[in-house]
């Protein structure tokens, strides 16, 4: 269940990107909150506290909370390069939650790529993690590769928690290019609960399918992202 601080930093963020609150507006005091919302002002506290870590607002003594102009940041995730060689290139702190181990499964129908003959027959290998900036749950990762000439894929950790080094390292598997498909969607419970966010949130969906310099294996994902504080924009 939702910590009742953080859903108030959610209802009162979701505010501010919707434009009730816009640049230079003051926030309802801390009075007001509580007794909108019922909650103590410990809670309003802690929420507003987030909300300024975040750089939504600042806190001007005497005034109130007023709303900020917020810098977003370009996370450049469509690129050939793995979620945490990007981000951490921009000097962001990046963290990886595993959802679902590795494991043999079947493809879903429909895929959301077409397949090759030879990939549907394999089999696939599936992993799904939360990926994190600066401890901030920003994508839910869906990874589907082809059960084609990856022994042990499922029983060995990845090196260095990256998936894209593992095969690299370990069975000579290089990316070359990707093909990239967007839209967007609303956050389904689950991803809400994983995200962090209020059901109904705007993510941005983005199917991803890597060729790699081996026929016959591709690496497919499917990302689930909530841009309010990042943008995802291309890498070379």
């Amino acid at each position: 269940m939702m910590p009742l601080y953080r859903k108030l930093q959610q209802d009162l963020k979701s505010q501010i990107i919707a434009g009730i609150y816009a640049e230079g507006d003051l926030l309802p005091s801390e009075s007001e909150l509580q007794q909108s919302h019922g909650v103590t002002r410990s809670t309003i506290r802690q929420a507003l506290g987030e909300l300024v870590k975040e750089g939504y607002i600042h806190k001007k003594q005497g005034k109130g909370s007023i709303v900020i102009r917020r810098q977003r940041r370009t996370l450049g995730l469509l690129s050939v390069k793995g979620f945490s060689e990007v981000v951490s290139g921009k000097k962001l702190n990046v963290s990886t939650v595993m959802i679902q181990k590795p494991m043999i499964a079947r493809w879903d129908e429909p895929f959301f790529y077409p397949l090759g003959e030879l990939e549907r027959k394999a089999g696939c290998i599936f992993l799904k993690r939360i990926r994190c900036v600066e401890a901030e749950p920003v994508m839910l990762e869906s990874t589907y590769l082809p059960n084609n000439n990856l022994p042990r894929f499922c029983t060995r950790p990845l090196v260095h928690g990256s998936l894209f080094e593992t095969l690299n390292v370990n069975y000579s598997l290089e990316i070359t290019q990707v093909e990239q498909d967007l839209r967007a969607v609303a956050a389904d419970e689950e991803a809400a609960a994983l995200l962090n966010i209020k059901s109904g949130s705007p993510l941005l969906l983005i199917y991803l399918k890597f060729h790699t310099n081996r026929e016959h294996v591709s690496v497919y994902s499917s990302l689930l992202c909530n841009t309010a504080g990042y943008s995802i924009g291309n890498i070379l």
